[in-house]
């Protein structure tokens, strides 16, 4: 797909909602420089909080009406400019939580670096100097970075910058898009260091049979130089060197031994399980144990009876209305 100028992507766009949004051919994007302002993008997110896993809440920042049409279709029309490196899982196709923890499974030590603050460290600026290193031409980088950023003050900062909102139908791809130095950069670390890297979204993580990982040697210092170095902050609260013979976690999958769901997960999912048998359970709630079936069962590959076994009692499950 050639983007040549932003008329070009204007018509794409047009060309491809009506597969992608649902718009009718009729439908037209309008003045794309006007939706791209700061002012309607302004007008143009919500935010609202969802829960953490480990605990608290995350605030999510999302665009709605036309805005959000066209960023889900801008999000189909870069995909073919990004292949992703061999280290990359997150937000890319046949690839997932479960393929990024097997790549560390049973090593001797396991190391979680999670980057601060990651999507609003991305500005418009690093988003356009990324798009046009994938190919797309100055203009149509320049419109795109504008279309696909928000201004936001950062830590309480009084100074809006333009930054990647999380929440967004671009970000992943585009935060993707912006990590490709960093992630070559970091797989020339792990040759030569002899340790495996995988990246997913900020979660990155490195392991190996021999340690390299002392606080003040040769491999973090390099490791941090690259990270500053590509415009990241590494969040020294969430990093942590994992030895073998304790509890070693990837991305919330356990790989002592094989990729695994955390014993309460499990728990859960098998109290759930038949307290749906027994009493049943409503449509919303038949949808949630579905999903945690489906990804104990990307975890453990179909292995086990137990998913088998969840499987043949939902499917005889009484929904209520």
């Amino acid at each position: 797909m050639d983007i040549k100028d932003t008329n070009t992507l204007v018509s794409t766009i047009e060309t491809i909602a009506p597969y992608n949004v649902g718009w009718a051919l009729t439908d037209r994007v309008g003045d794309i420089n006007n939706l791209a302002s700061a002012r309607l993008r302004t007008l143009s997110y919500k935010e609202f909080d969802i829960p953490k896993k480990s605990g608290g809440t995350r605030r999510i920042t999302a665009p709605v009406g036309k805005l959000k049409d066209v960023l889900k279709c801008l999000s189909v029309i870069l995909t073919p400019y990004y292949e992703p490196g061999g280290c990359v899982h997150g937000f890319t196709t046949q690839r997932s939580v479960a393929s990024n923890a097997s790549v560390h499974m049973g090593k001797n030590y396991v190391l979680n670096i999670d980057l601060k603050d990651f999507f609003p460290s991305i500005t418009a600026t690093r988003v356009q100097k990324a798009l046009q290193k994938h190919g797309l031409n100055s203009e149509v980088a320049h419109l795109i970075s504008r279309l696909t950023t928000l201004p936001m003050a950062i830590e309480d900062s009084q100074t809006l910058r333009n930054v990647l909102p999380q929440g967004s139908p671009c970000s992943p791809l585009l935060s993707n898009m912006v990590c490709s130095d960093l992630d070559r950069k970091l797989m020339g670390l792990a040759r030569r260091f002899r340790v495996d890297y995988t990246r997913y979204a900020d979660d990155m993580t490195f392991s190996s049979n021999h340690h390299v990982y002392a606080a003040g040697g040769e491999f973090f210092a390099e490791l941090r130089s690259i990270i500053e170095d590509c415009g990241f902050t590494i969040n020294e609260r969430k990093t942590r060197l994992q030895k073998r013979g304790s509890r070693q976690e990837v991305t919330g999958v356990i790989v002592n031994e094989k990729t695994n769901a955390h014993r309460s997960f499990r728990k859960n999912l098998r109290a759930a399980v038949f307290a749906a048998e027994t009493f049943g359970c409503t449509r919303k709630e038949y949808n949630s144990i579905m999903g945690k079936i489906s990804y104990l069962s990307m975890l453990l590959n179909e292995e086990r009876g137990c998913i088998y076994k969840y499987k043949a009692i939902m499917s005889k499950v009484m929904i209520k209305k």
